[in-house]
């Protein structure tokens, strides 16, 4: 099997990547990686026959989203088991979407002065979304608000929304 130099991350699973540097004068090993999401692990991949010296890996599955796991590459032979550093890895966060419409447009729509223009937007991933441009507040992940134009002028409507970790975000405008 061919490992990547590095322990590889995604959204719900990891290629996670250890190095056997001394066999201990026996080269027939089994090796595996424990991991979790605290220091006790919790976890165990399957046992891998491995000869002699150099890196091996094994992919974990059905991890959390924007979660830090914790995980030690291990190995056994007629000399013992033997742990390696403990490291840890954060999986990444799913991608956050935003859609805002006017009137179910994408825009840019052109209305008349008092005319009422009808806002709604959804959201993927997110927890929180804020309003700015020509309208404002903390906004719901889905919904739709209805706002009349007393101006004459082109109005910008932007949507910003997050995910939990606040990192990702998304945001989306509309012009009337």
């Amino acid at each position: 099997q061919s490992c990547p130099q590095n322990t590889e991350v995604g959204e719900t699973q990891a290629v996670l990547v250890g190095e056997i540097t001394d066999a201990g004068g026996d080269p027939n090993l089994e090796s595996w990686f424990q991991y979790g999401q605290n220091q006790s692990y919790g976890y165990e991949t399957p046992r891998q026959s491995k000869s002699g010296t150099g890196l091996f890996c094994s992919t974990v599955y059905n991890l959390e989203p924007c979660a830090t796991y914790y995980y030690r590459a291990a190995a056994r032979n007629s000399a013992g088991v033997s742990y390696g550093e403990n490291k840890t890895f954060t999986t990444q966060c799913l991608a956050v979407g935003a859609d805002l419409k006017a009137n179910n447009s994408d825009g840019p729509i052109t209305l008349n002065y008092r005319d009422y223009v009808n806002l709604s937007w959804t959201s993927t991933n997110a927890i929180s979304c804020q309003a700015s441009g020509d309208w404002s507040g903390s906004k719901s992940t889905s919904g739709s608000e209805t706002i009349q134009l007393n101006a004459v002028k082109t109005y910008t409507f932007t949507i910003l929304c997050r995910n939990t970790s606040g990192i990702q975000t998304k945001s989306d405008s509309v012009q009337v």
